[in-house]
């Protein structure tokens, strides 16, 4: 029952989440990726050409590899028709997370993203960011 911090890139680093529409259809697959695969996702954010989220396996059988797999087709097969390519380089970028570190820490960084970025002046104003599971985090 890992937590792992995920970084999935967009194919050709293409600015794919940048429309309301897009990022919801994605945001729904990555909620049913989690239910069938058993994670929870503490934190996510949009960037135009990324996903980056905190998941965590809920029991000893999630396996983190499966769920990126069913997460990454099932997402590139709600778009292709609308993007004309595949959504997600193959691979990916990921950490397990220390004991010690903070979900919730981690989760408020992964949200200034954006800030950093220069998109918004504040995290509050960005839209493609939230939590499935940390209250008060909600999504589009």
């Amino acid at each position: 029952m890992h937590r792992y911090l995920i970084t999935l890139l967009t194919f050709r680093s293409r600015k794919v989440f940048t429309e309301n529409a897009v990022v919801l259809s994605v945001i729904e697959v990555l909620r049913d990726s989690c239910w069938k695969s058993h994670f929870d996702v503490h934190g996510y954010c949009f960037l135009p050409d990324r996903l980056v989220m905190i998941a965590r396996g809920k029991t000893e059988y999630s396996d983190m590899k499966a769920f990126l797999a069913t997460f990454k087709s099932s997402s590139s097969a709600v778009l292709q028709e609308r993007i004309g390519h595949p959504l997600w380089k193959k691979k990916y970028l990921e950490r397990v997370l220390r004991k010690n570190e903070d979900s919730r820490k981690i989760a408020d960084e992964i949200f200034q993203l954006p800030v950093k970025s220069r998109f918004v002046a504040s995290a509050s104003a960005y839209q493609f960011k939230g939590s499935f599971v940390i209250g008060g985090r909600k999504n589009p």
